[in-house]
């Protein structure tokens, strides 16, 4: 990581004085890029897969008494194919002080960032836990788009973030209603997301939930999709053991939730989705390994069924350390979806996932922390 200290002087002519302000501007980045072979009931393909590689420059400033300036600019960095976005992740400028931050901007809802520290594979790579967690990636979303995701990085957002009181923690984000009157029939699409959690030693607890109003309104009926899980870790020596239990639930036009689900809705004005999810590490020297267990029950329906809409997954990964910043990795992939799911890798999906599949892959990748 490089840190450039920045100094600002600004001359006061008239009363012959001069004035100097300090900030600090920190370069960062992560870089990660696989060799894998993927494939979903045909043949495989050997492909060359970007996992979330990013650069970012963030920076914070003094303002006195105990209140500081803060900003900062994320850029999405596609390795394998040159492509790329300016302030594309989590940007933003705010305020922080003792009472904790406010921030506004383009930013993780807290539902998505309070847990991604539980999976082995940090959500990234097709070993995400998000291949059966969340609905489904939407990676920067506005509101009313992609309505079925709670794995979201929202636009037009305001966070504030509590300090942390004797272990305990919080987040509070409100995306506002800047589509209103924009969809195809009348609405007011906004989000609310909130989170907390609990660590001391080796223990971790975390709840989250989130609510997205009005994103698929009918001519005759308004939507509102909600999400809660809660999650936990606790490590026991070189050993980590994570767990995660999921509750979605879509209400109203449920033909437009866009889930990797085939099921006849009728009249039902209700889906629930259950999912539990075990994540495990457990480090050897400069190695760890990782494994990662998931499964997504059938929809429920507050009228009619929706069977064989299961999925499950399994994730195997094993990474060493080749300094504190570099890692070598492999990992196994494999999900079992049942006759009428079609859930895919939550990153770099595979074109074309039919219902019943079960998408594989095994890869071969480097990641480097700057």
């Amino acid at each position: 990581m490089k840190t450039c200290m920045i100094a600002i002087a600004a001359a006061a002519f008239a009363a012959g004085a001069c004035h100097a302000q300090t900030s600090k501007v920190t370069i960062y980045g992560k870089l990660n890029v696989d060799l894998e072979s993927v494939k979903a009931g045909g043949a495989s393909t050997t492909r060359v897969t970007n996992n979330s590689s990013l650069i970012g420059f963030r920076g914070e400033e003094d303002l006195g008494g105990g209140l500081r300036a803060l900003f900062q600019i994320e850029n999405s960095v596609s390795l394998d194919t040159g492509a790329g976005t300016i302030a594309g992740r989590n940007s933003g400028v705010g305020l922080r002080s003792n009472y904790g931050t406010l921030i506004m901007g383009q930013w993780d809802t807290p539902y998505k960032a309070m847990t991604i520290r539980l999976d082995p594979f940090t959500n990234k790579t097709i070993a995400a836990y998000g291949d059966v967690l969340y609905g489904d990636a939407s990676k920067t979303a506005a509101n009313a788009a992609n309505r079925n995701s709670f794995d979201r990085r929202q636009r037009n957002v305001i966070e504030y973030w509590s300090p942390n009181v004797a272990g305990f923690s919080g987040q509070l984000a409100y995306g506002v209603n800047e589509e209103k009157g924009t969809c195809a029939v009348a609405c007011n699409p906004k989000l609310w997301s909130l989170a907390g959690g609990y660590e001391k030693g080796p223990l971790f607890l975390s709840a989250a939930y989130e609510q997205h109003d009005q994103y698929a309104n009918t001519a005759t009926a308004r939507t509102r999709d909600r999400a809660f899980k809660v999650g936990g870790a606790y490590i026991f020596g070189s050993t980590t053991v994570s767990a995660m239990a999921e509750r979605l639930r879509y209400s109203g036009n449920l033909a437009a939730t866009g889930l990797p689900k085939t099921f006849k809705a009728g009249a039902a004005q209700e889906a629930t989705l259950d999912t539990l999810w075990l994540g495990m590490t457990h480090r050897i020297g400069a190695g760890t390994l990782r494994l990662a267990l998931g499964e997504s029950r059938d929809l429920k329906l507050d009228r009619g069924g929706a069977p064989d809409t299961d999925a499950r997954y399994v994730a195997l990964g094993y990474g060493y350390a080749l300094s504190k910043r570099t890692e070598a990795y492999a990992m196994l992939v494999k999900i079992k979806n049942g006759a009428n799911s079609r859930n895919d890798f939550a990153l770099n999906s595979i074109d074309g996932v039919t219902n019943g599949a079960s998408p594989q892959g095994v890869g071969l990748g480097m990641t480097h922390s700057f």
